[in-house]
């Protein structure tokens, strides 16, 4: 098995415990815990600080800045896997056509996720734009799925073209 389809699966993976985890997020509501707020409503988000610090929250003070400290450092992972999957595949002879231009795909994707997450907070987390978050990283996750199983059949059609 190559190196891009490793990190393809392992892209994957990422973003699916990062969707699980933001679903986890929203449904306790701490989705501001981040930010700094003003007469009970988020002001700013506060990225990439988590109330004014890099430090991990202390979750016996702020149980839901801690969740959504580990949602912003997951997104930062997964970012992080789907650049570097993204160059690793591209880089491959020869260039596995169809999973390239998935990853494409994903990182467009995930611009526009990072801006709708952004939006999210600093709309106070309003439900019709956090669905179109939601909704944004479920496609995403399709396109990666959909990147992952090309890659799948590349490799078992032509085991025996280059890899890296």
């Amino acid at each position: 098995m190559s190196l891009g389809k490793y990190l393809v699966y392992a892209t994957i993976l990422s973003t699916f415990v990062l969707i699980v985890w933001g679903a986890y997020l929203t449904a306790g509501s701490w989705g501001g815990d981040c930010g700094t707020t003003t007469g009970g409503s988020l002001v700013s988000s506060d990225w990439p600080f988590c109330n004014g610090s890099l430090a991990i929250p202390n979750p016996a003070v702020n149980y839901g800045a801690l969740v959504e400290y580990i949602h912003r450092t997951l997104s930062v992972i997964t970012s992080v896997f789907l650049v570097v999957t993204t160059v690793v595949v591209w880089r491959m002879k020869p260039r596995p056509v169809e999973p390239s231009r998935a990853l494409l795909l994903a990182l467009v994707m995930l611009i526009v996720q990072v801006g709708l997450g952004d939006v999210v907070v600093n709309s106070d987390l309003n439900a019709a734009i956090t669905a179109v978050h939601l909704a944004n990283a479920t496609a995403l996750f399709a396109v990666m799925v959909i990147g992952g199983t090309y890659m799948h059949i590349r490799e078992r059609r032509a085991p025996h073209e280059g890899r890296e």
